[in-house]
């Protein structure tokens, strides 16, 4: 079985399991969630991830086609 985490729901899961524990909590996380948010959005997310490269496709055609030949009627 392969299991693929994303960072993201595994911090969420974390802040609200701790809000439960300790609910003054909240504040700092929220705190912390908006500025890293702010951040991510001004300087953008840079080098945590790569672009991906655009691939060039030739054109698509249409097949040729075979045009049968004049039928010519002798007398």
């Amino acid at each position: 079985m392969i299991l693929n985490l994303a960072l993201g729901p595994v911090v969420s899961l974390f802040a609200g399991i701790l809000i439960l524990i300790v609910p003054r909590l909240l504040n700092y996380i929220v705190a912390i969630y908006l500025i890293l948010i702010g951040l991510i959005g001004i300087f953008g997310w840079g080098g945590l991830h790569t672009r991906a490269v655009a691939t060039v496709h030739p054109p698509i055609t249409a097949p040729p086609t075979s045009v049968p030949a004049p039928v010519t009627l002798s007398a």
